[in-house]
């Protein structure tokens, strides 16, 4: 291997972590938004991927803020 590939690997790593971190975010983000808060929903998006990404989307709504600005009372009767 040349010192090219190596950087090439190193920076493809570098931007890979980088990204992850900031998606992870928005999980957590989304996670407080539904009220779930600890800090575990962020690392677990950040460590374990897409599994981590369904797990915390699937997370129930605990009630936290409002993610809703549709009023049961504005639904049509089925």
């Amino acid at each position: 291997m040349n010192i090219l590939t190596i950087l090439l690997y190193f920076f493809s790593a570098a931007a890979f972590i980088v990204v992850d971190y900031f998606v992870a975010k928005e999980f957590y983000m989304a996670a407080a938004m539904k009220g779930w808060s600890e800090k575990k929903y962020f690392w677990l998006p950040f460590f374990l991927l897409f599994v981590g990404y369904i797990l915390v989307a699937a997370l129930p709504d605990r009630g936290g803020q409002d993610m809703s600005s549709i009023n049961s009372n504005d639904l049509p009767d089925i």
